[in-house]
């Protein structure tokens, strides 16, 4: 049976519920919510899995988890891994308003191109795009029915998470909406 699954930088209880907290209180829109429990930054989406595609990817990350992390050491050698969002921006084909960085780090976008390149080594076709890490807050957000460019120029957000692990995510559907569910962790 395939699953819809993706790669995602976990994303802390603290950090959710401050973001929760501010986009109650700062963006509050008639849109679908993204529930607290399902923030994360996509590393790569991988789509509709088989069960060995899914089996030889973590295989794989397993087989080279220690030369992830001693590369990240050499990119950042104090170890914090922090991920500063301070833009709201919209995907209009995807219809998703969110949050991301003005700035990638290098430690994100190496994480992001060695994951995407075992991916590709698991048989697995991923979309030829350049990588924007985000922070997804609403889906289903139509522009005709908010101004989408006021709310990207004029809202402002300073939050700075601290990142630990990333994860593969099974995404599933159920009667109260879409949930993720991390199938297989690893610490930076």
């Amino acid at each position: 049976m395939n699953k819809r699954m993706f790669l995602a930088l976990d994303v802390s209880s603290a950090d959710k519920a401050t973001l929760a907290l501010w986009r109650t209180q700062n963006l509050a829109l008639p849109f679908k919510v993204i529930e607290p429990n399902n923030f994360h930054v996509t590393l790569a989406f991988l789509g509709l899995l088989a069960n060995n595609q899914q089996t030889n990817l973590q295989a794989l990350i397993n087989q080279h988890h220690n030369d992830i992390q001693q590369h990240l050491k050499l990119l950042l050698p104090e170890q914090t891994y922090s991920l500063q969002l301070s833009k709201v921006g919209y995907f209009k084909k995807a219809q998703v308003l969110h949050l991301m960085p003005e700035h990638s780090p290098n430690w994100l976008m190496y994480l992001n191109t060695t994951l995407v390149e075992l991916s590709r080594s698991s048989n697995i076709t991923l979309e030829q795009k350049r990588y924007q890490p985000h922070l997804s807050l609403y889906r289903k957000v139509k522009p005709a029915l908010t101004d989408t460019d006021f709310i990207i120029e004029n809202t402002a957000i300073k939050h700075a998470m601290c990142i630990k692990s990333f994860s593969l995510y099974h995404s599933y559907s159920t009667d109260s909406g879409v949930k993720y569910f991390p199938v297989k962790t690893w610490k930076l």
